[in-house]
């Protein structure tokens, strides 16, 4: 949790705030009712630890899986909650009392029927279960024989030996977790956004790349650019800046996961308007003003920043 805390805080430039997250973490957990600090309410826990000392005030923004964990679907809290708090964060809304996973509600009968085209025992299920997507391009490839590695592209620079090579076999150490990473293919070197394929322990996974910022490597050095010059490094920015108090703003960077709301849609201060994947949490971004959706100036999907405009306003 701290590594991921580190490189959390590194991203908005608040390193240095790492103290004051720590001060805060034991006193969100006993806001809500100790829990154990191991996955996955280790990362709710500090996560939730971060916000309140970036925002500059607790509990400004709660994630979503600090409002689950306080409606018991992550089951029944060790100790007593903080009551003012759990109102901040669900309001009025009903606790569940069962096992969490007794209100789900049998999936496996109607994803065979959905798979059964391309499924031919019960992995091919249980892969296609946890990835719908991937695993349908992939069991039909595999069904029709045409699975084909892609070519391993490595850039070379035959002038200069040591820019030749790049590793593409390599362990990597995650939160103590050692992974044995094997590139075997990549898409088209300068693209924006360029797949790799890995096999992560013997699992082969796509991983998108999207480029937001670069370095020039040589003799083994990085070097920072800007306007292909040595110096400080910036990151791209793919949105405006915010110009008026109806821009929808986020705290941190992070994905858009829902926007939930469209153009022509009537807001009051305080609504939830779009939904950010950030530090492995959803966060709800908040409506800044009461008004008229009048642009969404994102997607599913997008990478963002802060300082972005995300949604425009127009106050009434």
């Amino acid at each position: 949790m701290i590594s991921n805390l580190s490189n959390q805080l590194k991203d908005q430039d608040a390193l240095e705030k790492m103290s004051d997250v720590l001060k805060e973490i034991p006193d969100v957990r006993k806001d809500l009712g100790y829990p154990p600090l191991v996955t996955p309410t280790s990362q709710i826990v500090g996560t939730q630890a971060a916000l309140n000392v970036i925002t500059g005030k607790r509990y400004k923004t709660v994630t979503n899986e600090v409002k689950n964990y306080f409606l018991g679907q992550y089951g029944a809290a060790p100790g007593k909650v903080n009551e003012e708090i759990k109102s901040i964060a669900i309001g009025d809304q009903e606790v569940i009392t069962c096992r969490p996973a007794d209100k789900l509600k049998p999936e496996i009968d109607n994803l065979r029927v959905k798979a059964e085209e391309i499924i031919k025992n019960d992995e091919d299920l249980l892969t296609y279960a946890m990835f719908p997507d991937l695993a349908t391009s992939y069991l039909k490839e595999r069904n029709a024989g045409s699975l084909v590695p892609e070519e391993l592209l490595i850039k070379s620079d035959v002038n200069d030996q040591s820019n030749r090579y790049a590793p593409s076999e390599f362990n990597i150490t995650l939160h103590g977790e050692t992974y044995h990473i094997n590139l075997t293919g990549s898409g088209k070197s300068g693209d924006a956004e360029r797949p790799f394929y890995v096999s992560v322990d013997g699992i082969s996974e796509e991983v998108l790349v999207e480029t937001l910022d670069q370095v020039i490597v040589e003799n083994g050095s990085v070097k920072n650019t800007e306007n292909g010059k040595e110096g400080s490094k910036e990151k791209a920015t793919k949105h405006a800046r915010p110009t008026h108090d109806g821009c929808v703003t986020t705290a941190m960077p992070g994905t858009i996961i829902d926007i939930k709301v469209k153009v022509g849609d009537s807001v009051s201060a305080g609504d939830s308007v779009i939904v950010i994947e950030a530090m492995k949490m959803e966060n709800e971004i908040q409506a800044s003003k009461s008004g008229v959706v009048v642009a969404i100036h994102v997607s599913n999907g997008d990478s963002v920043s802060p300082n972005e405009t995300l949604i425009e306003i127009q106050p009434q």
